[in-house]
């Protein structure tokens, strides 16, 4: 429940869905497991996972979404073995070299028969709907992870009118700034990682960790015009991430005294804390995601 990657969108529109229609509309597209021939499936799962019932959770104008991905392991070096040695004893038995279209069907075929046979591996991706505020929040790494979410979504929906949060701000420029002149938005306070590099395809880069980052060394490297690409921020002394120039939030960490707010509800009352925690933790992005982009609008208006 506590996200610890962000990848955010906004939507261009108002929007206010309906509980009912919303869950309908995921049902659709409801999560099955891999059958004999699936390499992987991907589709909704309960959002409060065992302890829930709907694959959607309404709480406080926001609605938290679970997908579920489940792959088949086969290794590439097991396939591939297995087609080598089935060239070679064609080419042997048969003294006449394989050719690439049969090599190829031969791998499919190699694939079909290990397919039921592989293990599986699952994995959870959660996002959220902050409909007073339209935002699109997912809990990932990786833009393409997150595409795939926000793709699930649309085609349950129908629709999903949404940009990258991010898109219109040269974030190069702002971390830059921010880091040559020490100094912050209002609310925010530079860390102690950082990662720079040269503008150029092949320029040097300079990765920073648990390091002074007011340093005369750092200034050095900022004067002969590496620009600052991933920085370490401190929100309110109540979250902790890293700012990186393509938009994406990464390696939030919250602050002791926010994370025990619900440790007095008790276990037997799972589904309260699971809601409770996410209603702390999406209020807690939301008011972030906000300030964040404030800032650096009234800085966009500013140059």
């Amino acid at each position: 429940m506590w996200f610890s990657n962000l990848i955010c969108y906004r939507f261009k529109q108002d929007v206010s869905y309906n509980q009912e229609d919303f869950e309908q509309a995921l049902e659709q597209d409801v999560f099955r497991p891999c059958g004999s021939q699936d390499m992987s499936t991907f589709g909704w799962s309960k959002a409060l996972g065992k302890h829930g019932h709907s694959l959607s959770h309404f709480s406080k104008n926001s609605i938290l979404v679970c997908a579920k991905r489940e792959e088949k392991v086969l290794p590439a070096a097991v396939v591939n073995d297995m087609v080598a040695e089935k060239v070679e004893l064609i080419e042997r038995e048969e003294n006449r070299p394989v050719k690439k279209k049969e090599k190829d069907e031969l791998k499919e075929n190699i694939l079909a028969t290990l397919l039921p046979q592989a293990f599986k591996k699952s994995s959870l991706q959660f996002a959220f709907i902050d409909q007073e505020n339209g935002w699109v929040i997912v809990n990932s790494a990786s833009f393409n992870k997150a595409e795939e979410l926000l793709a699930l979504l649309r085609k349950s929906l129908g629709t999903l009118p949404v940009v990258p949060a991010f898109a219109n701000y040269d974030l190069d420029v702002f971390l830059t700034n921010w880091l040559t002149n020490f100094e912050t938005p209002e609310g925010f306070a530079i860390g102690t990682d950082a990662e720079l590099e040269e503008p150029d395809d092949n320029g040097a880069q300079v990765k920073l960790k648990q390091h002074d980052l007011s340093t005369d060394e750092i200034k050095h490297h900022l004067e002969s015009g590496k620009r600052v690409t991933k920085l370490a921020l401190d929100w309110r002394e109540r979250v902790k991430f890293m700012l990186q120039n393509d938009g994406s939030i990464k390696r939030l960490s919250y602050a002791d005294a926010l994370k025990e707010q619900n440790a007095d509800i008790p276990k037997e009352d799972m589904v309260v804390k699971l809601d409770a925690d996410f209603i702390l933790v999406s209020e807690e992005i939301k008011e972030l995601i906000e300030e964040l982009t404030q800032s650096l609008g009234e800085a966009e208006d500013l140059a």
